[in-house]
């Protein structure tokens, strides 16, 4: 009976080892388990979260003569990474200056002009018009340097003038508008009525952008305002870098006299 006795405890014993000893997966990792959730996955910066960072690595003046500043800032890994994740676009960039030529344009703003300029429009049409538009503002930009950048400039002007003039009729010379302008421009009458409201077209769109850089810079001060304008537009700010070198005419733009040149 004892020996009987002995023999079910070491029993019992064997088989609360056995249970202890199955209740622990040699196969799991749970350093790996421990590190998932010692570690979560960092948020997603916030534009404001990325404008604070920003002010931190890149302190005042923001507003330089040259945009020296503003450069550093839109060539830098944070800011970079920001536009990436707060902006995608379907193909990969690299620089503001590439995402500038990825990014998808804003239909809201090509809609009302095309409506009535061909009727209906689709993706296409919107994203021959934000080329074509592009490329006439920085013409415009040019010719509004020339104007207002000093007597060196006015002394140039009539190369301005025909660069201007050259930069607004290669862009008819690319494949997809030349297809394009085919289509719906078939003969010199209607091309001739679309490219005039074009120009019109343009400018509103110019002022709009002066207008909202200025609130920026009243809302903010010029530092600030430039960076919140980078944080919230990154393909203006493109524009503006790729189309600008000189600040103070950059700014006599953004405060009216822009509007005067254009009633």
């Amino acid at each position: 009976m004892q020996h009987s006795l002995r023999f079910t405890v070491f029993i019992l014993f064997a088989i609360a080892f056995q249970l202890l000893g199955c209740s622990e997966d040699p196969d799991t990792d749970t350093t790996s388990v421990e590190k998932l959730i010692a570690e979560p996955i960092p948020p997603k910066p916030t534009p404001e979260d990325t404008f604070a960072k920003l002010k931190m690595l890149f302190p005042k003046p923001i507003f330089d003569v040259d945009f020296t500043r503003l450069d550093e800032v839109t060539t830098s890994k944070t800011y970079l990474d920001f536009v990436t994740q707060e902006y995608r676009t379907k193909k990969p960039f690299k620089t503001l200056a590439e995402y500038l030529e990825v990014a998808k344009p804003d239909p809201e703003r090509y809609k009302p002009f095309l409506k009535e300029s061909i009727g209906k429009s689709n993706e296409e049409d919107i994203a021959i018009i934000h080329q074509l538009t592009l490329d006439y503002r920085c013409a415009n930009v040019m010719l509004y340097q020339m104007i207002h950048g000093g007597e060196d400039n006015i002394k140039d002007g009539l190369n301005a003038i025909f660069a201007v003039l050259e930069k607004k009729l290669l862009v008819l010379d690319e494949a997809p508008v030349k297809a394009w302008m085919e289509i719906h421009l078939p003969n010199q009458d209607q091309a001739k009525e679309f490219f005039t409201a074009l120009e019109h077209f343009v400018t509103e769109t110019e002022k709009k952008d002066a207008l909202f850089i200025q609130e920026q810079f009243e809302q903010h001060g010029k530092d600030d305002g430039l960076l919140w304008l980078a944080v919230h537009n990154p393909a203006l700010t493109a524009e503006i870098l790729n189309n600008f070198t000189n600040t103070d005419v950059f700014l006599r733009w953004t405060e009216g006299i822009f509007f005067q040149q254009n009633p």
